[in-house]
């Protein structure tokens, strides 16, 4: 996995524009060309400024010796990102999330969220509610796993985001509490509160256990191990708010039978309620049960 080609979409709006830090970042630490791509939707009279903003806008990342390249589609927005990222060999999409220009080109809540379900290149999300940055570090990178080799497809694009980056990687095991069976005897031996108690230590150890493992793979030391027992998308929103993550990455698009959580729903709420940028990986072909 390596990030040689990086697409970032604009539209000419300074909310596209916040893609553009993570950018930057990455390719100064792996020397990937930057691919400024837009969609024109609309007449030739128009096409001429979104040009001349794509060059400008390239313009400056030369001068900061980046090397970048620009592109123009036309027709529907998201299906010619999905085209352009395939056909281009594109490593990763860079897009914002949410807002539209002041001319109202691209709705890029609608874009993203498109363009994320609709492509199996990795997509990362620049939350453009968040406070503007100017420069990125991803200091520290919150990967949620559920146990299965599903979720695990993220770890090869972690481990090749943080190289060289100084990065704090974070393994988060998020597992569902056990459930009280409903035709369950109070007289039963031990009782269901001493039970519960003894499941949730056999389920803490497992976790542990298997991060261990996951850790173990990894070649820097830099790595920190946690578990929780609860709701998978509440758990993953407050340990990124707790440890005041850079960068939630997981994959997305599961399916019961091949994972514990739905991904899809998980997913959806990591992208809307998190402050975070999150990396989303789409795998081509998922294993099957």
């Amino acid at each position: 996995m390596a990030y040689r080609k990086l697409l970032v979409p604009l539209d000419g709006s300074r909310l596209a524009e916040k893609a553009l830090p993570y950018a930057k970042a990455l390719s100064k630490t792996k020397g990937s060309e930057i691919i400024l791509f837009t969609v024109s939707t609309a007449s030739e009279q128009f096409d001429r400024p979104i040009k001349a903003y794509l060059d400008l806008t390239a313009k400056e990342l030369k001068s900061q010796k980046i090397k970048v390249s620009t592109a123009v589609a036309y027709g529907n927005v998201a299906e010619e990102i999905i085209k352009f990222a395939q056909k281009g060999k594109i490593d990763l999409i860079i897009i914002s999330t949410h807002g539209h220009s002041g001319i109202k080109r691209w709705m890029l809540g609608s874009v993203a969220l498109k363009v994320l379900y609709g492509t199996c290149t990795p997509v990362l999300l620049a939350k453009s509610k968040a406070h503007k940055i100017s420069k990125v570090k991803f200091k520290k990178i919150l990967v949620p796993l559920d146990g299965s080799p599903f979720s695990e497809t993220s770890i090869p694009y972690v481990k090749e985001l943080a190289k060289g980056a100084g990065s704090e990687i974070i393994l988060l095991r998020v597992s569902e509490p056990p459930i009280l069976p409903a035709d369950r005897s109070p007289a039963i031996k031990p009782s269901w509160e001493e039970y519960q108690s003894m499941l949730m230590a056999k389920i803490q150890q497992q976790a542990l256990e298997y991060l261990e493992k996951i850790k173990a793979g990894f070649e820097t030391s830099a790595i920190k191990i946690q578990t929780a027992l609860g709701k998978a998308a509440d758990s993953i929103l407050q340990a990124a708010q707790k440890e005041n993550v850079s960068l939630i990455a997981m994959t997305t698009q599961g399916r019961t039978g091949i994972s514990r959580w739905v991904y899809g729903s998980v997913a959806n709420r990591i992208v809307e309620q998190s402050l975070q940028p999150v990396l989303l990986i789409r795998p081509s072909k998922p294993e099957e049960p």
